[in-house]
């Protein structure tokens, strides 16, 4: 009887150990403890399905019938936003700008407002934005440090005391992997160097040293242009829409206008960052990229599944409201 238990508790013993190791007995099983991972469904978008659609106009288009050439595009699914981007959203990166150009300027006399040390005590150069400081714009210590972000007393319009947007500039980074993807700016595993040349957006090309060269940085001013309203339609009365469509909360929910491509680019990359980093914070995965539309990705998603129309026409289904997503800023692509 002992000898068959000491047996059983070898067998068991054996078994346990074999379970809690990965060596799978010399087979290929992967690398262990991976965890599980579930596409999360992202905030206020709908899925896309891949599929393929006839690009461009079709015969319904006389003015296009002669001279306008189709082709025959596929889509893999994606995510889009379900609306525009909203003023109140994108004033949310604005506010974010605002309030990190803030903190540097307070971290300069009060450290409170910076985190300079890792856990460990080692320097952090540049510090960090320590966000869960409280930043109360009306405290007495803080008031004339942040002056400068105000407009100087001769620009202010009736007295009023307000933010100089033209400050408000958010300094972002970004690798552009299509250049790095050339063969003629590869590392040289046999020279031990790269050996190619960088564009760095600025007009001009410089030798490529290490990684770092790929990493291109921008300071960008990311307001509105408010005065859009006017340019774009000289022969209409659109001043009150000037005055108050991007501040006023009877607008919050209308899409924000005025923004360029490089702003929008920006908002993206500011986007992805801003969700990455609470989904670090919770111990979570990245996820994809924000990114902004491609023509044809447009396109597919505005015709909402109708294959004889180029948006929206004579068929509106409940089906076909909820493919379709409108005008927008920003585009998550989930690999399905």
């Amino acid at each position: 009887m002992n000898k068959l238990l000491t047996t059983l508790g070898v067998i068991v013993l054996l078994f346990l150990s074999s379970c809690g190791s990965r060596t799978g007995n010399g087979e290929l099983v992967g690398v262990g403890q991976r965890g599980k991972w579930f596409e999360p469904k992202p905030y206020g978008m709908v899925q896309i399905p891949r599929g393929s659609f006839t690009m461009g106009p079709n015969d319904q288009d006389v003015a296009w019938a002669l001279n306008a050439t189709t082709k025959t595009v596929s889509v893999e699914s994606f995510w889009m936003d379900e609306t525009e981007i909203t003023n109140n959203e994108y004033r949310q990166f604005v506010y974010w700008v605002r309030d990190s150009i803030a903190r540097q300027l307070l971290g300069q006399q009060f450290e409170e407002f910076l985190i300079a040390e890792d856990n460990n005590g080692n320097p952090i150069d540049p510090p960090f934005i320590n966000w869960e400081e409280r930043l109360d714009w009306n405290d007495e210590e803080y008031v004339e440090i942040l002056e400068e972000m105000y407009l100087p007393e001769h620009e202010r319009f009736f007295r009023n005391k307000e933010i100089d947007t033209r400050k408000l500039k958010y300094q972002y980074e970004w690798v552009d992997l299509q250049q790095a993807a050339k063969k003629s700016n590869r590392y040289n595993y046999e020279t031990g160097e790269y050996e190619g040349m960088v564009d760095d957006y600025k007009g001009g090309r410089k030798q490529i040293e290490d990684r770092s060269s790929f990493i291109m940085k921008e300071a960008l001013n990311i307001y509105p242009d408010t005065l859009c309203w006017i340019q774009d339609f000289t022969y209409s009365y659109n001043d009150p829409w000037t005055k108050q469509y991007f501040w006023h909360p009877g607008y919050d929910d209308y899409p924000v206008v005025g923004v360029s491509w490089k702003q929008a680019t920006a908002f993206s990359i500011w986007r992805t960052r801003f969700h990455n980093s609470a989904l670090k914070a919770e111990g979570d995965y990245p996820v994809q990229d924000y990114r902004l539309p491609t023509e044809s990705e447009w396109e597919y998603a505005a015709r909402g599944g109708i294959a004889q129309n180029m948006y929206l026409g004579e068929v509106i289904t409940p089906e076909t409201i909820k493919v379709v997503s409108w005008l927008t800023l920003s585009l998550y692509v989930a690999i399905m």
